[in-house]
């Protein structure tokens, strides 16, 4: 049999093959996502229950929090359910002798992955959808929720005492912000100069999306020897901007708050003020990056099953399989978090310090596949 019959096999999608892969998938996929969110619920679980005994919280809002966290636990542990489900599945034919029967009755080992491998495709699919649509909203909620609920914090938190850079050559220093009523307060305005730049304070000033109604300011300049040659004061007046600047200082909004549109535009919108934003470029591409792990891990249990689990009476392959996926997937994590930082750091694009671990994994699963399928 030749390479390109092995690949260019027939198929028929919804055989009676591809209807038994997927309910011997979707269940131990289904269970294992569900006990590794009970798992990863636990902490949460705990902590909630501590204040609501503690500080007299409300079940209806424990339960609402714990109902708002579960879309992003679920999503986090979507690759080792896929890794569970596929391992189980070639486990439990090779024990049933189904695979043998299968390739005796010439269906090639192929046609048997195949399916396998289009269902962790339809899961990165979904963890990707699910990041992008559900993730984000779900995670504002709930933060609003221990904000006011539990912590009994203001709904919104931002940054104070930032200095940032818009076009025109403008420089802002805000000393606090009050976004419930779009109040700044202590606003110092730089604008360069020859030599100096022109100051303008102002005690408070309202925001809109485009301008800034100042109260109560000054306006300094000063000459090329450093002294002051123009002042004035004025009760009322408004400057105009080119961007929301209330991009500038909300920091409440973690890039997990947000999909890959919002971080994108909060990206350009930061760059055109001199602010640096490698570390949510990372994250942007991590956002992309991360669902593939789906499709990642199904192909290291496939590769895995098809390498030490020849036979249904293989105990040891399975026992071995089954530990070195597990093994091999701790390390995947960790060299995440490794290329991650690098990336952070400047050492890496955030492209390459995102999909160097999937492109690597994927290399090495998808030649172990073809290798066991053609030569063994």
């Amino acid at each position: 049999m030749t390479f390109f019959k092995l690949i260019h096999f027939r198929f028929r999608p919804f055989t009676l093959l591809d209807r038994y892969l997927f309910r011997q998938f979707a269940g131990p996929f289904m269970i294992a996502v569900g006990g590794f969110a009970l798992i990863g619920i636990v902490d949460i679980l705990m902590y909630l229950v501590d204040l609501a005994i503690s500080q007299g919280i409300p079940v209806f809002v424990t339960l609402r929090l714990l109902l708002y966290k579960l879309p992003a636990i679920m999503v986090l542990f979507f690759p080792m359910a896929v890794l569970f489900a596929v391992m189980l599945v070639l486990i439990r034919m090779a024990k049933d002798n189904e695979l043998t029967v299968l390739q005796a009755s010439g269906v090639m080992i192929g046609r048997v992955l195949a399916p396998l491998l289009l269902l962790s495709a339809l899961v990165s699919g979904i963890s990707y959808v699910t990041n992008e649509k559900v993730v984000p909203w779900t995670n504002r909620v709930s933060d609003t929720l221990i904000r006011r609920e539990i912590t009994k914090k203001p709904i919104l938190e931002v940054a104070e005492n930032v200095i940032f850079k818009v076009p025109g050559d403008r420089y802002f220093y805000i000393k606090s912000v009050d976004p419930l009523t779009t109040t700044l307060r202590g606003i110092f305005i730089f604008e360069e100069g020859p030599l100096f730049p022109r100051i303008t304070t102002a005690k408070l000033a309202h925001w809109t999306e485009k301008s800034w109604a100042l109260e109560d300011g000054a306006i300094y300049e000063v000459n090329d020897n450093g002294h002051l040659e123009f002042f004035d004061h004025f009760k009322k007046a408004t400057i105009h901007v080119d961007q929301e600047l209330s991009v500038f200082y909300e920091q409440h909004k973690s890039p997990k708050e947000m999909n890959s549109a919002e971080l994108q535009n909060k990206i350009q919108i930061l760059s055109k003020g001199g602010i640096n934003t490698r570390t949510l470029q990372v994250e942007l591409a991590l956002k992309k990056s991360i669902p593939i792990a789906c499709l990642i891990f199904g192909m290291i249990g496939i590769a895995f099953c098809l390498t030490f689990v020849r036979t249904g009476k293989d105990w040891w392959g399975v026992i071995v399989a089954i530990c070195s996926a597990v093994l091999v997937v701790g390390f995947y994590f960790f060299i995440v978090a490794i290329f991650r930082a690098l990336a952070n750091d400047g050492h890496l694009t955030p492209f390459f310090g995102a999909w160097i671990p999937n492109l690597a994994y994927g290399f090495v699963g998808a030649s172990v596949i073809l290798y066991q399928s053609i030569f063994k």
